[in-house]
């Protein structure tokens, strides 16, 4: 009761102070500290939160769910505590239905928030779609220059709907209940690929963590760690598929994870994810998730330990699997010499043909590989640019 009646008594006091100094200018100084105890009183109990975001919420202590989910050679992250839910990219429109579908087996009918790492089709390919299906609080991009028309779409469609995305900030913390979320990339504002705008986050529940690395890839990994942000998770989300320009040496010693996710598609033509990557994972006895071999993979997280409802992947890389389907003669097209089986070509997603570089047909993720890779693989030469 004493401190209820001093509460009342100080907001009394700020009131008479504040209507005093229109009254008597003279009297500036002590109305602006009455005014400022109002809002002190007034904002108690609001510390760490973050700027343009949603206030803290108090969690109910149930556990935490991190859901991989499988979207085929593209990322999709559902996060749930209690009744509060977070999703991070949607995969290619192809698999709007198929993820509209594992949300809504989820009980999923609103999100606190949504979060498009990159402009790449792979993350936010079906996200147009899934704004129209969904309630939400708020929307997280991160600030690209040169649009794509992914972007666009995707921007026009915000805008119908009234939401204004918040702009991904470095360092900055979202509340999830009684768990947080931190930025970590973009660093910058300007990259000459997409792919390095892509939003990382640190899922933090307790004194357990989750690091999403979504397409960053050396030149995003190196400025966090020139930014000295603590980037140490129980588990890491590897960056690109598995892909090895992602996942640097000192990345992963500074993330140290348990356990690795990769989202990845089976028999991607990227050959994803690479022996570089899964060596290093086999290495330094890193326990790999990957939808490919296992779906969609669920974690839980009680606060003090991480928990996967699954059992850990091989490490095993799509170069080591066509090495050992491969016929012990390559049949190669007439007229190949060895020299030109070590040219590079270039190979899309979801395409059965290889390209040189400057195709029109190429595409924005064009992976570079040789010819000779190519060809054991399976791939065709394209017709417009005959490589």
């Amino acid at each position: 009761m004493v401190v209820i009646s001093v509460i009342i008594i100080a907001v009394l006091v700020g009131i008479i102070g504040t209507a005093d100094c229109f009254a008597r200018p003279g009297r500036y100084k002590e109305s602006v500290i009455s005014v400022t105890l109002i809002a002190v009183l007034f904002m108690g109990g609001c510390g760490g939160q973050a700027d343009g975001g949603p206030d803290q919420q108090d969690g109910d202590g149930q556990q935490l769910e991190v859901h991989f989910i499988d979207v085929g050679q593209g990322d999709s992250i559902l996060v749930k505590n209690g009744d509060l839910a977070m999703l991070i990219d949607t995969g290619t429109r192809d698999n709007s239905i198929k993820l509209k579908k594992y949300l809504d087996g989820q009980g999923i009918t609103k999100f606190e928030y949504i979060i498009g790492t990159n402009a790449l089709k792979d993350h936010i390919g079906g996200m147009s779609d899934l704004v129209e299906s969904y309630e939400l609080n708020w929307f997280i991009l991160p600030r690209i220059e040169g649009l794509n028309q992914i972007y666009k779409d995707l921007q026009m469609k915000l805008l119908v709907r009234y939401i204004k995305p918040m702009i991904a900030e470095p360092g900055k913390c979202y509340p999830l209940g009684d768990a947080s979320f931190t930025i970590l990339a973009p660093c910058r504002s300007s990259y000459e690929q997409i792919a390095d705008y892509s939003i990382v986050i640190k899922l933090e529940y307790g004194d357990t963590s989750f690091l999403f690395s979504s397409d960053a890839g050396s030149i995003s990994e190196q400025e966090m760690l020139d930014m000295e942000f603590d980037l140490s998770a129980n588990v890491l989300k590897l960056g690109r598929h598995g892909s090895s320009s992602s996942t640097m040496d000192e990345f992963l010693q500074a993330v140290n994870p348990d356990s690795a996710v990769i989202s990845v598609g089976k028999d991607n033509p990227y050959l994803h994810p690479h022996m570089a990557t899964m060596l290093k994972l086999k290495e330094n006895n890193i326990a790999v998730y990957r939808t490919d071999e296992q779906g969609s993979i669920v974690a839980l997280s009680d606060g003090k330990n991480i928990t996967f409802k699954a059992e850990p992947g091989s490490y095993t890389w799509p170069e080591m699997i066509v090495t050992e389907n491969a016929s012990e003669e390559v049949l190669e097209p007439e007229g190949t010499d060895e020299a030109e089986l070590k040219n590079t070509v270039f190979v899309n997603e979801n395409s059965n043909k290889y390209h040189t570089e400057g195709c029109s047909f190429l595409e924005e993720k064009a992976v570079e590989i040789s010819k000779e890779e190519a060809l054991e693989a399976g791939y065709e030469p394209c017709l417009l640019c005959k490589p």
